[in-house]
């Protein structure tokens, strides 16, 4: 039978290098930092909805927030023309994070919860106080941003690239716009969205499937410059020469008094081709979302091998002149 005794200083030490043993392996399984027994949880699963500040010259900051405890994740990236990209197009992008560097990776605690924008101030509100600051030496980053809509017209992008797809684009109405760019596709000064049956009026729960085809003729409206047949261009059939014809001067009365819009009545009395105001400029809210993901974030506490960062939505408002014969 063994026996140990328990009062050698041999067998003390030896007992309490296997409990420093464990306690490591503890922290480590658990995502925690240890020193000298104070326990520092680690978390950096945040919400994923983020936000930008824009204000400073040579980067942009990205960040994500919590109130309990009163945290934020922080990524830094260079300003330039090329980053810009993943903000505006559909694109993908990689960058090196580096402490110091270009690209910054940033965990900090605060002292109280933080308010809309207080990030974003050049000049932080002083009451609020970084009580914890841990900055990854290391790690990739992974953008990827992604639009479903380029020009808004309710007809997502990748239906309207045409035969040719996304290396060729189709162009129906030849202005030099490719028609996924274009809120307008047949150029008839009635815009797309205004043309596709949004309100579900065939039942078919599809806009473009069987859509609005007034004039009966194969051609849906949005990719017809004469909707009703009549022989006259509709962007012609505006009595207001004011580049619209679903101006309310251009509502005639059907056959059955009902309310109809000129261009879309081939009746002989709606056939009268007034004066060319010209084509609309294409005017469009373009979305955008761009994803980050980072891979390898190396933390003095801690190293994370992947964070799904989140998702950093952007809207803005896009004109574009088109090119036409008459230019």
């Amino acid at each position: 039978m063994e026996r140990y005794n328990f009062t050698n200083p041999l067998f003390l030490f030896k007992i309490e290098s296997m409990i420093r043993r464990f306690y490591f392996l503890f922290c480590f399984a658990f995502l925690v930092a240890c020193d000298d027994g104070d326990i520092l949880t680690i978390d950096l699963e945040f919400e994923g909805e983020l936000e930008r500040c824009d204000n400073a010259v040579n980067s942009y900051l990205l960040y994500d927030t919590r109130e309990s405890p009163s945290e934020a994740l922080l990524l830094i990236i260079n300003k330039d023309e090329e980053n810009e990209l993943i903000f505006t197009t559909a694109t993908s992008a990689e960058f090196t994070i580096v402490e110091g560097g270009e690209t910054r990776f940033i965990l900090r605690s605060y002292n109280r919860s933080i308010e809309d924008d207080e990030l974003c101030d050049d000049i932080p509100p002083g009451d609020l106080s970084v009580i914890e600051d841990y900055e990854a030496d290391s790690g990739t980053v992974y953008a990827t941003s992604t639009i479903i809509d380029d020009d808004g017209d309710g007809i997502p992008s990748e239906d309207e690239y045409g035969p040719g797809g996304i290396d060729d684009p189709q162009d129906w109405d030849g202005d030099g716009l490719p028609d996924y760019k274009d809120d307008d596709d047949d150029n008839d000064n009635v815009k797309t969205s205004q043309e596709i049956d949004i309100l579900n009026a065939d039942g078919d729960d599809d806009p473009l499937t069987n859509g609005l085809d007034t004039d009966t003729d194969g051609t849906l409206d949005y990719l017809d410059d004469d909707d009703d047949d009549d022989g006259v261009p509709t962007r012609l059939e505006d009595i207001s020469v004011n580049q619209n014809p679903r101006a309310q001067v251009n509502i005639v009365a059907d056959e059955e008094g009902l309310d109809i819009y000129r261009y879309l009545y081939n009746h002989i009395s709606a056939q009268e081709e007034f004066e060319d105001s010209g084509f609309i400029a294409s005017t469009y809210t373009r979305s955008v979302t761009t994803n980050f993901i980072i891979e390898n974030a190396g933390f003095d506490i801690i190293n994370s091998t992947y964070i799904d960062y989140g998702d950093f939505d952007i809207s803005y408002i896009i004109t574009v002149e088109p090119e036409t014969d008459d230019d």
